[in-house]
């Protein structure tokens, strides 16, 4: 059993270790019970979990399919809290597979897909970071249409250069963001990855809002 060493603050805060911040997962605004035993030993659990991070990422329409489901009151303020926690997992399952993918050599430079190949551009030589796409996201390019696809060389250009200036959807343990853009009446989303060690980006899905949000529901079942 491993042990830790916390000090008290003098307004009584406690501050964890980054080790145990990382092994349960915790984030800012994360709730603890600290429940004490007859012998007076201590357990620490989680009892409430923030999902500030991804307070309206698809928040909308996972309460519309609540609601239909008849879930009202406390039931849908629980199941709503539910349903964000598995996507947060599911963001960081996704980060996972993205980095076994580039480790692995089974993903391609943003600029070398047969979607964007065609246009012409090239890496800035100045990039500060390369981005590279999954199977998946190799795919959701090729199912965009036109209009569409003039919008991505854009959004992939502003990542090579600074990838931390859009929306962050924290996962446990990955540093996945989000960037939005509008064709026509329609919201997309680009949600990507950073890894800063290797100064890297994965792209994992492209596509609209609601058929991400299908798509994520359709495979993880959140």
């Amino acid at each position: 059993m491993e042990t830790y060493s916390v000090k008290v603050g003098t307004e009584g805060e406690i501050i964890l270790p980054s080790e145990l911040r990382k092994l349960f997962g915790l984030v800012a605004e994360d709730t603890l019970d600290l429940c004490v035993d007859s012998e007076g030993k201590v357990f620490v659990r989680t009892a409430e979990r923030s999902v500030q991070p991804l307070s309206d990422f698809f928040e909308d329409l996972i309460i519309n399919d609540l609601l239909a489901k008849g879930c009202r009151g406390d039931c849908l303020k629980k199941q709503l809290l539910d349903c964000k926690l598995k996507l947060s997992s599911v963001l960081d399952r996704l980060s996972e597979d993205a980095y076994r993918a580039y480790k692995n050599g089974q993903s391609i430079k943003c600029w070398d897909t047969q979607a964007l190949a065609p246009m012409g551009i090239q890496k800035d030589n100045n990039a500060l970071f390369d981005v590279m796409l999954t199977t998946r996201g190799v795919h959701d390019l090729v199912v965009l249409r036109k209009a569409e696809l003039r919008e991505i060389p854009a959004v992939f250009k502003c990542l090579e250069q600074d990838p931390y200036g859009f929306k962050r959807l924290r996962g446990p343990h990955y540093e996945t963001y989000r960037v939005s853009f509008r064709s026509g009446t329609k919201e997309y989303r680009v949600i990507y990855t950073v890894f800063a060690a290797e100064k890297l980006i994965v792209v994992t899905m492209v596509g609209a809002r609601k058929a991400i949000y299908e798509r994520l529901q359709k495979d993880f079942s959140f």
